[in-house]
């Protein structure tokens, strides 16, 4: 029969009127409880295998009956089990002191920075406040060379009535300038009714000789002045509408008027008018340039490459 052939691994037989299928679940629940134990008693098929092994060779004999066969793999895996558990126990001590050091030597923040010394000194204390050294105390001349120097950086000159009306005993100041380093910038410039004052460091010579034509308030000067001058450094023609600009701002009634004005007086005899290939009016000097070349370059190119 089946299952009343002796099984491998066995040294009895299951007994044929015992229900198979019932001795198969009775096994299995066996193994259900192992497995349900605390992890140190964990059923282990190996060490339940090596336990049948060792009855099969002491030669121990189950009696036959599935109850009994189930009852005493369930002691043998037990007493199995108990004895692993055993050696665990045995052996838990022992790691944790192979452990404990390991822990031991790693540092807590709070501890390394309790243990940390101390840095010499606050970092975070107040600083000795600096004193700035005291600056040298300005000569009267250096002051009033302060006061020509910032309306320079403004785009303007000083007049030498200016100074006169604002500062008491001015000549005298400005009598000691070209004596004192501290005020060797500051430069005069001789206008038509005037005389003025600038800073070199803040204003070019030439924005000074504008700015002086405009203080001397002679539209006729400042605009043979300017059409000379940029005949003679550039060269070029100068167009009506440049006096409209700053710093002239001269509306367009006042530029005619003064163009009308200059005609006919000798002073301003080399001062002519030109018109060009966008009939648009110039000034030209003729100190300075031909008329022919004055319109060549005025005129506008009426091609490109």
């Amino acid at each position: 029969m089946l299952f009343g052939r002796r099984k491998p691994g066995y040294t009895t037989t299951v007994d044929a009127a015992s229900d198979p299928e019932q001795v198969i679940l009775d096994l299995q629940k066996a193994e259900m409880a192992a497995k349900k134990k605390p992890k140190a008693e964990v059923f282990d098929i190996d060490a339940a295998s090596e336990t049948a092994r060792r009855l099969k060779e002491t030669g121990s004999m189950f009696d036959g009956s599935a109850a009994k066969l189930g009852e005493d793999v369930i002691a043998a895996v037990q007493k199995e089990t108990d004895a692993l558990a055993a050696k665990q126990a045995e052996a838990q001590p022992a790691l944790e002191e192979t452990a404990a050091p390991h822990a031991a030597e790693k540092p807590q923040l709070l501890d390394f920075l309790a243990a940390a010394p101390e840095a010499e000194g606050d970092p975070y204390a107040d600083q000795p406040t600096v004193t700035a050294p005291e600056l040298p105390k300005l000569t009267p001349a250096q002051e009033l060379a302060g006061y020509i120097r910032s309306r320079s950086a403004a785009a303007l000159v000083t007049s030498h009535a200016l100074l006169v009306s604002e500062v008491e005993n001015a000549d005298e100041l400005l009598a000691q300038m070209p004596e004192d380093p501290q005020c060797a910038d500051i430069v005069s410039r001789a206008g038509a009714k005037d005389a003025y004052y600038y800073s070199s460091a803040n204003m070019s010579d030439n924005y000074a000789m504008i700015a002086q034509l405009i203080e001397d308030k002679d539209l006729c000067a400042m605009v043979a002045e300017m059409v000379r001058f940029n005949a003679r450094v550039y060269p070029s023609a100068t167009p009506l509408r440049y006096f409209r600009r700053s710093p002239y701002d001269l509306t367009q009634e006042a530029i005619e008027q003064t163009w009308q004005s200059m005609q006919g007086k000798p002073e301003y005899a080399d001062i002519e008018e030109l018109t060009n290939n966008q009939n648009e009016r110039f000034l030209f000097s003729t100190q300075h340039l031909t008329r022919r070349y004055a319109k060549a370059i005025s005129d506008v190119d009426e091609w490109t490459d």
